[in-house]
Protein backbone atom coordinates (compact mmCIF):
# COMPACT_ATOMS: atom_id res chain seq x y z
CA UNK A 1 0.00 0.00 0.00
CA UNK A 2 1.48 3.35 -0.96
CA UNK A 3 0.87 6.77 0.85
CA UNK A 4 0.91 10.34 -1.13
CA UNK A 5 3.13 12.57 0.13
CA UNK A 6 -0.22 14.74 0.38
CA UNK A 7 -1.75 12.27 3.21
CA UNK A 8 1.07 13.05 5.45
CA UNK A 9 0.66 14.24 8.69
CA UNK A 10 4.33 15.08 8.58
CA UNK A 11 4.34 16.87 5.69
CA UNK A 12 1.97 19.03 6.62
CA UNK A 13 3.33 19.53 10.39
CA UNK A 14 6.44 20.84 8.57
CA UNK A 15 4.39 23.38 6.36
CA UNK A 16 2.74 24.83 9.12
CA UNK A 17 5.94 24.67 11.16
CA UNK A 18 7.60 26.91 8.41
CA UNK A 19 4.79 28.77 7.78
CA UNK A 20 5.01 29.93 11.49
CA UNK A 21 8.45 30.38 11.74
CA UNK A 22 8.29 32.66 8.55
CA UNK A 23 5.78 35.26 9.64
CA UNK A 24 7.34 35.35 12.92
CA UNK A 25 11.23 36.29 11.45
CA UNK A 26 9.63 38.45 8.15
CA UNK A 27 6.44 40.07 9.77
CA UNK A 28 8.59 41.38 12.69
CA UNK A 29 6.18 39.79 15.74
CA UNK A 30 6.33 41.10 19.20
CA UNK A 31 6.17 37.71 21.39
CA UNK A 32 7.67 36.78 24.75
CA UNK A 33 11.38 35.72 24.44
CA UNK A 34 10.27 32.28 26.07
CA UNK A 35 8.15 31.64 23.07
CA UNK A 36 10.84 33.24 20.66
CA UNK A 37 12.95 30.58 21.67
CA UNK A 38 10.53 27.87 21.69
CA UNK A 39 9.66 28.30 18.18
CA UNK A 40 13.58 29.17 17.29
CA UNK A 41 14.07 25.34 18.06
CA UNK A 42 11.26 23.61 17.41
CA UNK A 43 10.45 25.02 13.67
CA UNK A 44 13.48 24.32 12.50
CA UNK A 45 13.26 20.79 13.82
CA UNK A 46 9.39 20.15 12.81
CA UNK A 47 10.35 21.47 9.48
CA UNK A 48 13.50 18.98 9.23
CA UNK A 49 11.29 15.65 10.14
CA UNK A 50 9.15 16.42 7.35
CA UNK A 51 11.59 17.21 4.69
CA UNK A 52 13.47 13.96 6.11
CA UNK A 53 10.43 11.76 6.32
CA UNK A 54 9.38 9.36 3.54
CA UNK A 55 5.51 8.26 4.17
CA UNK A 56 5.92 6.41 0.99
CA UNK A 57 8.48 3.56 2.78
CA UNK A 58 6.79 0.43 4.54
CA UNK A 59 8.44 1.19 7.69
CA UNK A 60 7.34 5.01 8.19
CA UNK A 61 6.40 6.74 11.24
Amino acid sequence: MKQSRLKSWALWTAVAALAVFCVKEFAGLDISRQVNGMLNVLCPVLVGFGIVNDPTTSDRL
